[in-house]
Formats: C-alpha cells, sequence, structure tokens
C-alpha cells in the first residue's frame, strides 16, 4: 500500500492553514464537550487561543484526549496548555497567530493578563476529504492511505 502522508498533510495545509472553526471535543468525567474554536493547522497540530481558566483548559488538564471536527473532517489527539503568547517559546507561534487571526485576535485578547494561553492540539489521526480524495492518515506512524472520494454532501 502506498504511504500518501505528505499528500494528506499538504492537503491539510490547503484546508486549514489558515483561520478555521472547529469543534472541539474534551472530555469532563464521564461527558464530552462539544464547542466551536478558531483554530489553524501547523506541523501536525492545530493551534487556538484561549484562556487558562477556561473550561477546555481545565478539562484537558484533566484528561488530554480531544476530537476536532470541521464539515466531514474529523480527527483525534492530545491537547496541551503550552503558555502564554508572550513566553519566549511562543513568540514565533504568536506572530504567525496574529497574522492567522488578524481579524479578532487583538480585539478579543488581552496579552496582559496572565490566564491568556495557546492551545496545542496534536493529532493522532485525522480523515480528510480533499481534491476527490478520502485521506485517513496516522499521525503517529507518519502514514496516510488515499481513496477516490467524491464530496457531494452540500454542507
Amino acid at each position: 500500500m502506498n504511504n500518501f502522508f505528505e499528500e494528506a498533510v499538504d492537503a491539510m495545509k490547503e484546508l486549514y492553514g489558515k483561520d478555521v472553526l472547529m469543534s472541539l471535543a474534551t472530555v469532563n468525567e464521564d461527558k464530552v464537550n462539544i464547542r466551536t474554536i478558531d483554530a489553524y493547522f501547523k506541523d501536525d497540530s492545530f493551534y487556538g487561543v484561549t484562556y487558562a481558566l477556561s473550561n477546555k483548559i481545565k478539562e484537558i488538564k484533566k484528561n488530554q484526549n480531544i476530537a476536532l471536527n470541521n464539515n466531514l473532517f474529523v480527527a483525534h489527539g492530545t491537547g496541551k496548555n503550552i503558555g502564554h503568547p508572550l513566553k519566549k517559546q511562543n513568540l514565533e507561534l504568536r506572530e504567525e497567530l496574529r497574522k492567522e487571526f488578524s481579524v479578532w485576535y487583538d480585539k478579543h485578547n488581552n496579552e496582559s493578563d496572565k490566564n491568556m494561553c495557546f492551545l496545542k492540539m496534536m493529532l493522532k489521526d485525522a480523515l480528510v476529504f480533499a481534491n476527490n480524495y478520502k485521506y485517513k492518515i496516522d499521525f503517529e506512524n507518519k502514514r496516510a492511505t488515499r481513496e477516490k472520494f467524491i464530496v457531494d454532501i452540500v454542507v
């Protein structure tokens, strides 16, 4: 079987390498919580801007498993609060996210608040529909399969 990993990741960059609304699912004890977030795909992960005291971060701290959804796209992975945007290790990412989220970043974020943070969502697997193919991606083993699939579902 051919490995279409790079092709699948390139398709994800094209589709999600910008500000995209995603449904983010987290686990709270025996319940799943879902909310919409702005997300940006880079380096096999999605990134978002949030607040360290938010329920999503509290839930991820207890159980790092997450799922993401956008139309037919679905992915599973783990979430992690990677800290404040002004932390030295986040400065390059901060500039990138400020650019990608430029419509709202400065209006809705207060970088002087110590609880502002970036959420990194590291992918384990994903199902992506692009260019008349369905890709099943295994990020942990850097493998992907591809099969013909015409998306004719109106969303």
